[in-house]
């Protein structure tokens, strides 16, 4: 990852960044007061958020004029929607709750869910909407596609989602160690 700088967001810089981005995809612009109504939170504390993502470089914020995503905003934007889409679509496709409550889930949950653990629920998704495999059989056929159950192996996103996530695994284990 050289030459890459990673910025830690809290959920709320992350919700923040979500909507922006969703505004600006719908309607074109961002403007404080769309933020607000969309978090359904003050003028006054998107204010100050917005400084604080300005200060980041995530956005360009200058008062009394739209907001727009820097383009490592717009890269963390388009990451944290990605999070939301994959846990949505499994929640609805995969465990088969109401859209709405998906929704919800999805957005509380994408905060403190994992890269690794990510990018292997994504690729567990996409499988599953590329399978025709009877339901009671898609565990095992999905631990040989993805290495951990046999020679079948063909996926390198899941292999490298499934490293990550054994590294964040063993990463968090020597931190509660300590």
């Amino acid at each position: 990852m050289a030459g890459r700088t990673e910025v830690t967001l809290s959920g709320s810089q992350e919700d923040y960044l979500e909507a922006i981005f969703e505004l600006i995809q719908s309607s074109g612009a961002a403007r404080v007061r769309d933020i607000a109504e969309r978090l359904g939170v003050a003028k006054s504390s998107v204010t100050v958020a917005l400084r604080a993502l300005s200060r980041s470089k995530l956005v360009n914020y200058k008062p009394y004029q739209l907001v727009t995503l820097s383009p490592t905003g717009s890269q963390a934007a388009k990451r944290i929607m990605r999070r939301h889409r994959s846990l949505r679509e499994f929640f609805v496709n995969v465990l088969g709750v109401d859209e709405t409550v998906a929704d919800a889930n999805a957005c509380r949950i994408e905060h403190a869910v994992g890269d690794g653990v990510m990018r292997r629920l994504a690729c567990f998704v996409e499988f599953l909407a590329a399978s025709t495999i009877p339901a009671r059989d898609v565990p095992l056929a999905f631990a040989a596609k993805c290495g951990q159950g046999g020679s079948n192996s063909a996926c390198a996103k899941c292999k490298v989602a499934r490293a990550d996530a054994k590294a964040g695994d063993e990463h968090k284990n020597g931190q509660d160690a300590g």
